[in-house]
């Protein structure tokens, strides 16, 4: 499915059409529709003269809400035939705000072009992978752009050959040092955190190329 990036966004578009009509996203139909069809002519045209993308996903639908349903969508994560869900004891998803300095979109649908789940990072910390991020011009996700890419592609939770569970320090809480993350824990999907400075084995920071929106 990786192969053709366009061919992605149509599959991603029909799977948020189907939780807008649900109520899980809450979102006037028509107007994403008309929003989606011409980002897609967008990333169309990016995708012809792009030179080979660096990260392991090529694209991912992102859908901007004021309210936006943390545990609802968690629970459309699956993986391994179970439903995701949220446990950041003892801080709530509402609690991560995102960081300024990641020019985030305006409007109501973007998409991330080259994401990269950080196979090559793993075993470094969040704190010394955004460096390592910075220098090759990418940025960091935030927490629902993380799950977003889990939502659309859910083995980033489970296929170790070809993928790594996430952290987002696109998110951030003042003061903190947490870092939302989200792994296959208890046998299903979790949105979670670690710390700033700890390592792991399965758990890498998450990058995007770009973040593309209508005009």
């Amino acid at each position: 499915m990786f192969d053709d990036p366009i061919a992605e966004f149509d599959r991603q578009t029909l799977n948020l059409t189907r939780l807008i009509t649900s109520h899980v996203l809450n979102c006037d139909l028509e107007k994403f529709q008309r929003q989606t069809k011409a980002l897609r002519s967008k990333i169309e045209a990016i995708a012809i003269s792009s030179t080979d993308p660096t990260g392991n996903i090529p694209v991912v639908l992102v859908v901007k809400q004021r309210l936006f349903p943390f545990r609802d969508l968690m629970r459309e994560i699956v993986a391994k035939k179970r439903n995701g869900y949220v446990e950041m004891t003892p801080r709530m998803p509402e609690d991560f705000i995102d960081t300024g300095s990641l020019n985030i979109p305006g409007g109501d649908v973007y998409a991330l072009l080259d994401v990269d789940t950080g196979k090559d990072i793993l075993n470094v910390s969040p704190c010394d992978s955004v460096q390592l991020i910075e220098k090759k011009g990418r940025t960091v996700l935030t927490m629902r752009e993380g799950m977003y890419c889990a939502l659309a592609i859910p083995e980033i939770l489970t296929d170790a050959n070809r993928f790594n569970s996430i952290q987002m320090p696109g998110s951030r809480i003042e003061g903190d040092l947490r870092v939302p993350s989200i792994w296959f824990s208890k046998g299903a999907p979790r949105l979670g955190w670690c710390w700033w400075g700890n390592i792991h084995t399965w758990l890498a920071t998450a990058s995007v190329k770009s973040r593309i929106a209508i005009d």
